[in-house]
C-alpha cells in the first residue's frame, strides 16, 4: 500500500471514531460509532432487536407472526418466579418438594434437565439457577407448582400475564416449552394434542423479555453465568454449561458484544431460537430475538451469528437522543386555553428523560410530535384553566421525518409517546375578564 493509501485509511478510521455532542431545546445526543455497518442478511424466520429501556424497534423481519418459541417460554414463567419472589410468596432458601410427575419429567435425558427426585426437597435457588442457567425443564415447572400450587393454574397465571403485556395471539400450555406429549398426561391437558407447543410472535418474545430485564434485571446475575454445578457431591450431580453461547468463554462469544443474557430454545418445530442482551460501550442496553435460526440442533451457532449481525447493525448505524424532561417538542403547536388569563399555552414534555434511537447521521430537529389532549382537560377542545405546571394534559406522538417512532407492545407495536404539560401554570382569568370575553364574543 502507498503512503497515501496508508494515509487515507488512517483518515477514514479518525472519522468513523469522531463522537458528537449536541444540546438545544433540551435533548442531548450521544452519537454511538459512525462506522457504517450494512443491514444484516438474516436467514431466521423471523427476528428482531428493540431497545432495553423503551421497547423501541430497532430492527424487525416478520415479527408479528406467531411461532414455536421453545424454552424462551422460560422468560415469562421467570418473570412470575421473580414476581413471587418480590412480593414474599417465595424464598430464596426456601425448600420446595416436586410431584411424581415432575420427577419422572426431570429423568428424561433427552430433554434439558436435572434430576429431580420426588423423595427430596430442592431450595428455590437452586432449581431457580438449574432453570437459567442449564434451561432445566423440570426446575421450572416445580417452580410454576410452587408458585400457583399446580402447573395449569400457573399456566393460567402466565396467560393472564402475556394478555396484561398486550399479548393476545399466543398459545401457551406449559412452563417449560416442551410439547403437551412431552410433559406428559399429568402435566399436560387431555384435550390439546401431543404436537402442540407454545407459540408466539418475535415482538411477543421481546416484549416479554424486556418487560423482565425492566422490572427484574438481576436475572442477568445469573443467566450470565456459564458453568455451575447442581446437587455437586451428591448422585444427583449435573454439571450445567449454559446454552447460550455467546456469553464469555464459550465458542460463540464476541469480545465487542459483552452478551450477557437471555434464553435460548430449541425444539423440531422452533428449530435454533435465541432472545440475546447486551449492553453496549455507550451504555445502550438491546435486545434480539431470533427464531427457527436453522434446523433443531442442540450445537448449532447459526442463531448466535445472526444475532451477533444484528447486534452490530444496532451498534454501528443508530445514535440515541435523550428528550429531557421540561424540553419543547419539534411541531408541538401552543393550544388554544379557556377561561386562562392567557388564551395560548405552550407545552412540553411532562415524562421522564426518554431515549430516542436515529440513524446516524440524522438531525435530532427531525424528531418531532402530535399532540392530543386528554379529553378531560379540555372545554370545548381547549384547555381549560387553571392547569399547574407538570399535571400532565394529553401526550405528543413521536416522530421521525414524519414516519412513527414504534415500541414494541404485546401482540401489535404501538407508537412511542410522551406526556405533555403547560410549560408555565396558566392561571384562571377572574370573572370580570371572562364576562368581558363573552361580551366581545356577541359582537
Amino acid at each position: 500500500m502507498t503512503f497515501a493509501g496508508k494515509l487515507k485509511k488512517v483518515m477514514i478510521a479518525l472519522v468513523a471514531a469522531v463522537t458528537f455532542t449536541t444540546t438545544g431545546l433540551g435533548i442531548a445526543t450521544s452519537t454511538i460509532d459512525a462506522q457504517a455497518a450494512s443491514t444484516p442478511s438474516i436467514s431466521a424466520k423471523a427476528a428482531i432487536a428493540v431497545d432495553a429501556s423503551t421497547g423501541q424497534i430497532l430492527y424487525d423481519k416478520n415479527s408479528t407472526k406467531p411461532m414455536a418459541i421453545a424454552s424462551m417460554t422460560k422468560m415469562l414463567s421467570t418473570y412470575l418466579v421473580l414476581k413471587a419472589i418480590h412480593e414474599g410468596k417465595l424464598s430464596w432458601d426456601q425448600k420446595i418438594s416436586v410431584s411424581k410427575a415432575v420427577a419422572k419429567m426431570s429423568q428424561n435425558t433427552e430433554y434439558a434437565n436435572v434430576p429431580l427426585l420426588s423423595t427430596k426437597t430442592y431450595s428455590v435457588r437452586q432449581l431457580y439457577n438449574a432453570t437459567e442457567i442449564y434451561s432445566a425443564n423440570a426446575a421450572i415447572t416445580a417452580l410454576g407448582d410452587a408458585v400457583a400450587g399446580s402447573p395449569h393454574k400457573f399456566v393460567d397465571l402466565m396467560r393472564k400475564t402475556a394478555k396484561s403485556f398486550g399479548i393476545t395471539d399466543a398459545t401457551i400450555i406449559n412452563a417449560s416449552g416442551l410439547t403437551n406429549k412431552e410433559v406428559g398426561s399429568t402435566i399436560g391437558y387431555s384435550n390439546v394434542s401431543g404436537s402442540t407447543e407454545n407459540m408466539m410472535s418475535a415482538q411477543d418474545v421481546a416484549t416479554v423479555a424486556q418487560k423482565l430485564l425492566s422490572k427484574y434485571p438481576e436475572v442477568l446475575k445469573t443467566s450470565s453465568i456459564a458453568h455451575a454445578w447442581f446437587e455437586k457431591g451428591t448422585s444427583s450431580a449435573t454439571k450445567m454449561d449454559n446454552r447460550n453461547y455467546m456469553l464469555k468463554g464459550l465458542v460463540k462469544h464476541y469480545s465487542a458484544l459483552p452478551v450477557d443474557g437471555l434464553k435460548t430454545g430449541t425444539s423440531t418445530k422452533a428449530g435454533n431460537a435465541f432472545t440475546g442482551t447486551v449492553k453496549f460501550s455507550n451504555g445502550n442496553r438491546i435486545i434480539t430475538v431470533v427464531m427457527h435460526a436453522g434446523a433443531a440442533n442442540d450445537s448449532g451457532t447459526e442463531r448466535f451469528t445472526q444475532t451477533a449481525q444484528i447486534m452490530s447493525y444496532v451498534y454501528h448505524n443508530f445514535t440515541t437522543t435523550t428528550l429531557n424532561k421540561n424540553s419543547s417538542i419539534k411541531g408541538v403547536k401552543s393550544v388554544s386555553v379557556q377561561d386562562g388569563k392567557a388564551l395560548t399555552s405552550s407545552l412540553v414534555s411532562n415524562s421522564s428523560a426518554t431515549k430516542i434511537y436515529v440513524p446516524t447521521g440524522t438531525a435530532t430537529s427531525d424528531v418531532n410530535g402530535t399532540v392530543s389532549l386528554n379529553k378531560k382537560a379540555t372545554t370545548n377542545g381547549k384547555l381549560q384553566a387553571p392547569v399547574k405546571n407538570g399535571k400532565t394534559v394529553g401526550t405528543a406522538t413521536l416522530n421521525l421525518n414524519k414516519t412513527a417512532i414504534k415500541v414494541v407492545n404485546g401482540t401489535k407495536s404501538k407508537n412511542m409517546t410522551v406526556n405533555v404539560t403547560p410549560k408555565k401554570s396558566i392561571e384562571k382569568a377572574n370573572i370580570f375578564v371572562r364576562m368581558w370575553r363573552g361580551i366581545k364574543s356577541w359582537f
